[in-house]
């Protein structure tokens, strides 16, 4: 079939500046909130390691800033909004408790993290398979709703992936894809066993997710 010639684009789709929110909150300077975080060893997963390292090395030249190793992550769960700001000490201490007594019996897992994309504010890797992750995420915000209060889960869960890069200008999203493509390996294992409660803020001047540890939350084991 004839599908005559290819016509050049209109416009092109960019890259743009990546905006940190906490909910659906724009997240302001300073301000710390609770998250459920799976954070990935790269010195044990080195297929993992070698992926995210091509992929940021692929767009070295453009305005993303990657995410340093020590700042990588999954989110699982986020305690929002005021609830999330002004949960106590005893209260932190408590949901800490209570997660480890639910998750104690949630089974390690086991991810494809790959292929690496081109997304709208930064590069991402998508993660599979959806189903183990979503359990996770269902029993997490179980203990949070109990603990804290249903106000406290405002987090808009989706298909989830982990942040390798966040932009801060613009850029060719065809081009960063291309780039990103060619990186081998392009998928890797991602193995979880623990998850990790931690106190979080946006660090804008550097364009990074940090964090204070809270409390280890370890899956079941053997």
């Amino acid at each position: 079939m004839d599908i005559g010639p290819c016509t050049p684009r209109d416009s092109v789709d960019f890259v743009e500046q990546f905006v940190f929110k906490h909910g659906t909150e724009r997240w302001p300077e300073g301000i710390a909130v609770l998250y459920i975080f799976a954070i990935p060893a790269l010195s044990r997963d080195t297929a993992l390691a070698a992926m995210v390292h091509g992929g940021q090395a692929a767009v070295k030249d453009l305005p993303i800033t990657p995410v340093r190793d020590e700042w990588l992550h999954v989110t699982i769960d986020q305690v929002t909004g005021a609830v999330g700001r002004n949960i106590t000490q005893s209260e932190r201490d408590e949901l800490a408790d209570a997660l480890r007594a639910e998750l104690a019996s949630a089974e390690p897992l086991t991810l494809t993290a790959g292929s690496m994309l081109s997304y709208a504010s930064g590069i991402i890797c998508d993660l599979s398979p959806d189903d183990g992750l979503t359990n996770l995420h269902n029993r997490v915000r179980s203990v949070i709703r109990a603990v804290c209060h249903p106000e406290a889960c405002q987090y808009e869960w989706g298909v989830q992936h982990m942040a390798l890069g966040y932009a801060h200008g613009k850029a060719d999203s065809d081009e960063v894809q291309r780039r990103l493509r060619r990186v081998r390996p392009s998928h890797a294992p991602l193995h979880i066993d623990e998850l990790h409660l931690v106190d979080v803020t946006a660090d804008h001047q550097n364009c990074q997710i940090i964090w204070e540890p809270l409390a280890r939350i370890p899956l079941k084991t053997a």
